[in-house]
């Protein structure tokens, strides 16, 4: 990480508004190898269902102002975040690059900012902040109306509930903490979410899928998919896939002629990737999309968009058979 005579530097600096959520330099590797010499490279940038194509600059696409720049009561801007993540994806393009476009083995610390670069990918989208604030939103107004509820509460009630809500043995979040996490959720939570997510994802076997395919791997605005092909087989509320699941499959698409797939049945090393897989990893990608996906040509599959018929083993027909 930089030292802090760099953090100080870059502090209440003006520029670097528009953030990409998804990097620049991440994307480059889409760039269409027929653009025309006198224009700037671009990608296909499709909507979620295929029917709107359009070439654009990796550097215009993918933004939001200031969705990491933490704001001071006075207006100052520091961008710590913003220069920290950049650093990160300077990183991992170096490693693509050096080590894996070339098929060679990572050391453990070049294996570990692949995984923390993985576990930003995760967390620092705006579908993920969206989340959280849904979340902290929700714990914030049931603080509120708590607050509401004790103005007007006999002092039995409020010793009743105070002898409630202090059986716990941890220390809670007070109520500005709590407003603080519902405003600025990415800010609060972006480096100790990455921190842990390195450490998560870095047990897990890694391998790295790759192809000749034209044309390839895809990627989007939700690039990092969390997948459990047994899911379907347990009751909806169960289905959210987790680290805990020992069938979750984690991609990331790395370029158009790879794919990281994390996983925890043995899955190691660099392994070709056949057709229907590659196909398969990419229709996983657009349906985890928010409103984008990009390829490195005009070019769309109909097998990315297929719909496959429900399991005659998924939870609903089992239950159906059950009380049938």
């Amino acid at each position: 990480m930089p030292d802090e005579g760099f953090f100080i530097l870059i502090q209440n600096m003006s520029k670097h508004k528009k953030q990409h959520f998804i990097p620049a330099c991440y994307l480059k590797a889409w760039c269409d190898p027929l653009t025309p010499d006198n224009q700037t490279p671009y990608v296909w940038m499709f909507s979620k269902d295929g029917s709107i194509a359009k070439n654009k600059s990796p550097e215009k696409i993918f933004t939001e102002t200031d969705i990491y720049t933490i704001k001071s009561s006075d207006g100052k801007r520091d961008l710590v975040f913003e220069h920290g993540l950049n650093q990160l994806e300077t990183e991992f393009v170096k490693i693509r690059r050096t080590k894996l476009g070339k098929l060679s083995s990572l050391d453990v610390v070049e294996h570990m900012k692949i995984c923390a670069f993985v576990g930003a990918m995760k967390v620092r989208t705006p579908a993920m902040r969206d989340h959280h604030k849904k979340q902290w939103g929700e714990a914030l107004e049931m603080m509120e109306d708590m607050k509401e509820w004790a103005q007007t509460a006999t002092v039995e009630e409020k010793i009743q509930a105070s002898s409630i809500s202090s059986g716990g043995s941890g220390k809670g979040f007070n109520y500005e903490q709590v407003k603080s996490m519902h405003e600025n959720p990415l800010q609060e939570t972006l480096l100790p979410m990455i921190g842990t997510m390195a450490h998560l994802l870095s047990k897990q076997d890694f391998a790295i899928l790759y192809t000749s395919d034209k044309p390839g791997f895809i990627t989007s605005d939700e690039p990092c998919v969390w997948y459990d092909p047994e899911a379907y087989k347990r009751p909806p509320m169960f289905r959210s896939p987790g680290l805990w699941s020992k069938t979750l499959e984690i991609i990331l698409p790395i370029s158009p002629e790879q794919c990281l797939l994390l996983n925890r049945f043995g899955m190691k090393g660099y392994i070709p990737a056949p057709q229907l897989l590659v196909d398969e990893l990419n229709k996983r990608v657009i349906n985890y999309s928010k409103n984008h996906f990009i390829v490195r040509s005009k070019t769309k599959k109909e097998a990315w968009f297929k719909v496959d018929p429900e399991p005659e083993d998924s939870w609903e027909k089992m239950q159906k058979k059950r009380t049938s």
